[in-house]
């Protein structure tokens, strides 16, 4: 059984609820959260950093290359994350997806550089929305193609699966992708990852968020359920492996 602590220290400085958090890759393993000492109990709790930091243990992954894959997985899940939770409703997980895309699109400072040159000198270039929000997408439309098989399959499932053979495994992000095609005898996350990796600049998203009925006006997001992929959409939000 894998074991997990969090750990808690409280930062004078900042104004944010949690102004820093990390994981520490050992066994046990742990996340660490610095929370400001004035936040409320329910600033603390609608604060995303810590389903951000968990979610980064669905993979086994040291963030040694390719950040972006793993930081775009923790981006993708801590929104999925709370709304299952009941901290707010689908519309809101949309919303904030839409926005997290959005911030990404803007980020154009760095456009003659690859995502993946971008993501291994993250650091020096600052490009953080570019690098995380496009990995969220990359995540999003694997969840989408696996559910796609109608096959029972999804990133929820094929995580679990993944975890199960190889969480305390060292592995590279090329090697995680390709255990993760292995795991579900295709080719998605190989071929999306390519894509991913050599873009420049943050990959289209509104054609397939229109298909899953996330509709924006003005920047507002409203939900419709009689589009082509929106009982994928429900099914994600709502945990549900039925892809039909």
């Amino acid at each position: 059984m894998d074991y997990f602590i969090t750990q808690l220290k409280v930062s004078k400085r900042g104004s944010a609820s949690v102004p820093w958090g990390e994981v520490n890759r050992e066994s046990p393993s742990e996340v660490l959260l610095v929370i400001n000492k004035n936040a409320t109990l329910d600033q603390l709790k609608d604060d995303w950093t810590i389903y951000h930091e968990f979610s980064h243990l669905l993979i086994p992954y040291d963030a040694g290359d390719e950040r972006w894959l793993s930081e775009g997985l923790a981006s993708y899940y801590q929104n999925i994350v709370q709304a299952r939770a009941g901290m707010f409703d689908e519309q809101k997980m949309w919303q904030k997806l839409y926005e997290g895309f959005e911030r990404s699109r803007k980020q154009t400072s760095h456009s003659h550089q690859t995502l993946s040159y971008l993501s291994d000198n993250m650091e020096n270039n600052h490009n953080f929305m570019r690098i995380y929000w496009s990995g969220a997408l990359y995540w999003l439309k694997a969840d989408i193609a696996l559910r796609q098989l109608n096959n029972g399959s999804s990133l929820d499932n094929v995580l679990l699966k993944l975890k199960q053979c190889c969480f305390r495994d060292p592995l590279s992000a090329s090697a995680i992708i390709g255990q993760l095609d292995t795991l579900t005898n295709s080719q998605i996350f190989t071929q999306l990852f390519a894509e991913f990796s050599a873009s420049l600049k943050m990959p289209p998203y509104n054609a397939l968020l229109h298909s899953l009925g996330v509709q924006q006006k003005l920047g507002n997001i409203t939900l419709n359920n009689d589009t082509r992929l929106a009982n994928l959409r429900m099914a994600i939000y709502l945990n549900n492996l039925n892809s039909r």
